[in-house]
Formats: C-alpha cells, sequence, structure tokens
C-alpha cells in the first residue's frame, strides 16, 4: 500500500480525488512547478512487456496532450534512451519485482516524475521516489490524466489526506494557475473543461457532448484563452484546485 506521506510532495488539496478503482480513493497532491510545454506532456514508458507496452501506447493515442517519446524494456537501452529525449513523466508498466523498480530510479534523473502501474506495489525503498502508483485495472482516461498532473509535479495518495501543516485553505473558486472564477465560463465550457480535467480526448469530448471536434477544439482554446491557462495540464489543475472536481 502507498502511504500517503511518502509520496506528499506540498501542501494538500482540499476534496479533490479520482475513484479508479471502487476500493481505493486517490487523491492528487500538488508538488513540484507545473508543467508549461504548450505541446503537452512528452512520456517515456519502460515495460518487460513489449507486447504491453504497445497496448499502453495505442490506449493513450488519442490523448491530445500526451506524446510519447520512446519506450523500451528496462536496461542499460532504455536509461540511453531517457537521458536523450528527456521526458516530462517516466511510466513503469507492469514491474513485478520492486528490485527492478528500484533498478531504473538508480539511473534516472531523480527531480523526473515517475509513475508505476500495475506490477508490485511500491515498497518503503521505492515508494518516496514516485509520483503514485496506479493499479492494473487503471483506464486509459484515469492514465491520461494521472501522466498530466504528475507532470505538473502533483503525486497521487491512497486514503484519507492529511491535514496541510501550516497551509491556509484555499477559498473554492480560487486557483494557483488562474485568477478567472469559474463562474466566468459559459455553460457549455464548464461541460468542455469537466471532460478535459477527466483526461478525454477532443475525439471523446465531441462524441460525448454531439459535437464536431472542430468545435470542441475551438470551445478548448476558449477555455485556455479565457482562464488564461498554458495547455490541458493546467486545465486538470485548475478544475482541482477550483473545486469543481
Amino acid at each position: 500500500m502507498l502511504g500517503v506521506h511518502e509520496c506528499v510532495r506540498g501542501r494538500v488539496m482540499p476534496e479533490a480525488g479520482i475513484d479508479f478503482v471502487p476500493s481505493a480513493k486517490l487523491r492528487v497532491l500538488p508538488g513540484g512547478a507545473a508543467a508549461s510545454a504548450p505541446g503537452g506532456v512528452r512520456l517515456f514508458l519502460v515495460g518487460g512487456d513489449a507486447l504491453a507496452r504497445a497496448g499502453v501506447r495505442s490506449l493513450l493515442d488519442s490523448h491530445d496532450d500526451i506524446t510519447f517519446v520512446g519506450d523500451d524494456e528496462p536496461g542499460p537501452r532504455a536509461v540511453a534512451s531517457l537521458r536523450a529525449h528527456r521526458p516530462d513523466v517516466l511510466v513503469l508498466h507492469g514491474l513485478r519485482e520492486p528490485r527492478e523498480v528500484a533498478a531504473v530510479l538508480e539511473d534516472v534523473d531523480p527531480a523526473l516524475p515517475v509513475l508505476t502501474v500495475g506490477g508490485c506495489e511500491p515498497d518503503a525503498r521505492t515508494a518516496p521516489a514516485l509520483h503514485g502508483h496506479l493499479p492494473a485495472t487503471t483506464t486509459a482516461r484515469q492514465l491520461a490524466a494521472a501522466v498530466s498532473l504528475a507532470a505538473a509535479g502533483y503525486a497521487l495518495a491512497r486514503g484519507p489526506l492529511p491535514a496541510a501543516a501550516g497551509a491556509p485553505a484555499r477559498p473554492r473558486g480560487t486557483t494557483s494557475v488562474s485568477d478567472v472564477p469559474p463562474d466566468a465560463l459559459t455553460g457549455r465550457e464548464g461541460q468542455v473543461l469537466d471532460l478535459v480535467s477527466r483526461g478525454l480526448s477532443n475525439t471523446e469530448i465531441a462524441q460525448s457532448l454531439t459535437l464536431s471536434e472542430h468545435t470542441v477544439k475551438t470551445h478548448v482554446q476558449n477555455l485556455l484563452h479565457k482562464l488564461h491557462l498554458r495547455n490541458r495540464v493546467h486545465v486538470a489543475i485548475y478544475a482541482f484546485e477550483a473545486g469543481l472536481r
């Protein structure tokens, strides 16, 4: 079980959470500086099963704010690729032994956000270096949201959140990424914001709202402009911090 205090980096966000499985509540906790790359999050994937890696890539290909820069099995070649591509987030998929996770972590930049998906639960050695562990039942949307938030310096924690020592409560509707309140949005923009923050792609949003993909793209651009946000990662942060999720 991943301990809350082992992956918290910074103050606690009030009442923000994502249900990945019915028995576990994973909450998003702010950490380092927010991701600022306008082109989206650059992701590298490491896993021992080539077919499984291809499956993960296929699941996330439709997400406009995530770009795969490479994938490989654990080992020196993966380390060399990581150093060459300099991703925003590293995902370790299906590693079954804590020692495998530890071996990868020893060779990567400590500042690089790392998520594990499936495989072994983090142990006392690896948990402090991770931004979170997601179960094998995690959906593509949930993984996309976790990757985007990890790139922004957020960590995932299981269970109830501890009180933020000395941190004043943030009033509902205010955020660290925008001074514009949610009520400045139209009803449709609010719907689009909610779906973007949940990790849906433009194609999925268009299907959900029965709109054209071009119309959805326009709504997303309007959101970014109106809220003074840089990218879809900031949309997710805004939704969490404004108490909309």
